[in-house]
């Protein structure tokens, strides 16, 4: 029963998130004139490359600690870093930053870039990327 609960929470929490990321590209008025694709790239790259950096320091103190069947193998840590980056609490901040910079609203443009680029294209190809890592 609790864990319907929790579930339904969840849901509903990542659909509102889903919906003002789709409202948010089409309801604000976006300077896309001061957009280039050098930022758009750097950031992706630099967003990625930090993931992973992330996930693999994380992941080596953890294996450290844990038992051999519950280490996480090379396959299961490229899983976590490509199944990541959704940008809930990224679009959040942006959004924010979009009222209190000079250069929020460019901010607001690149993560809103960002996460539908991890949403449409990262996430269509996850069930790929996890059949083929053999990760359940």
């Amino acid at each position: 029963m609790i864990r319907t609960g929790y579930e339904v929470v969840a849901y509903s929490a990542e659909t509102i998130v889903f919906l003002f990321l789709g409202i948010g590209i089409f309801s604000l008025n976006h300077p896309f004139q001061d957009l280039s694709w050098g930022l758009l790239l750097t950031s992706l790259f630099n967003v990625n490359i930090a993931r992973a950096l992330n996930v693999t320091i994380v992941s080596f103190i953890a294996n450290k600690y844990r038992s051999q069947d519950l280490k996480l193998t090379r396959e299961k840590q490229f899983v976590v870093w490509f199944s990541g980056l959704r940008g809930a609490m990224a679009y959040a901040l942006a959004l924010q930053s979009a009222t209190d910079l000079k250069i929020g609203p460019l901010i607001l443009i690149d993560t809103l870039f960002l996460s539908l680029f991890t949403i449409l294209i990262q996430g269509s190809a996850l069930h790929p990327v996890l059949n083929r890592c053999d990760v359940r």
